[in-house]
């Protein structure tokens, strides 16, 4: 908890505040202010997938794993792999694709904001926003961030009220967000962050097993 505690206060605290350009906590050596870029502009692929028709068996349980949004939502932070796997022909038969690992998904239904990395090739659901960046020093900077808002209900304003809450593709691209000038200090801030995730993990496997 204290671990977790931490890590909620320094995302918050690493991440300039809305309006400002540079966060209240840096590390030594970098002055520049930050800068504002559309979420769209990063990426090099993105976009949302789609679901076989449910009720035809010869698009299920094949071997391309199907991401959900019970999947993300217990994981923690990685996808390895998922519950349920479509078959070629479901994955031809409707709008999914295969997102290639180390891309980031996004929920846009259900469990808004909870992000993950995929560690696998994996189909996804049109609940999801998936990402694809040129390098992992941008996108572990982008994860770190996602999980800022996410923790910080930060989604909110941009949620769609109707049957369910969900936000859509268009608010995903077109969504503002700050970061560093220099990839050097990416580089320092999402690896100090991931360091916290890797204790936070190890302390919860280890209580798990009391």
């Amino acid at each position: 908890d204290m671990l977790k505690n931490l890590k909620a206060s320094m995302l918050t605290k690493m991440f300039p505040k809305e309006g400002e350009s540079v966060p209240e906590i840096r590390f030594k050596g970098f002055t520049e202010p930050w800068k504002q870029r559309k979420l769209g502009e990063l990426i090099i692929k993105g976009g949302s997938g789609g679901t076989p028709i449910s009720s035809n068996s010869n698009y299920y349980n094949g071997s391309i794993p199907f991401l959900s949004i019970a999947d993300i939502t217990k994981s923690d932070g990685f996808i390895y792999d998922t519950d349920k796997h479509i078959t070629e022909a479901g994955l031809n038969a409707s709008s999914a694709w295969v997102v290639p690992k180390e891309a980031i998904s996004l929920a846009m239904y259900a469990s808004v904001g909870k992000v993950a990395i995929l560690k696998d090739n994996i189909a996804t659901s049109q609940a999801f926003y998936n990402m694809i960046f040129e390098d992992s020093v941008i996108r572990d900077c982008i994860f770190q961030l996602l999980k800022k808002m996410e923790l910080n209900s930060e989604w909110l304003p941009l949620i769609s009220t109707g049957t369910q809450a969900n936000l859509n593709a268009d608010k995903v691209k077109n969504l503002t967000v700050n970061i560093p000038k220099e990839k050097g200090e990416m580089k320092q801030l999402s690896e100090y962050l991931f360091k916290l995730d890797h204790l936070i993990t190890l302390h919860q496997r280890k209580y798990e097993k009391l």
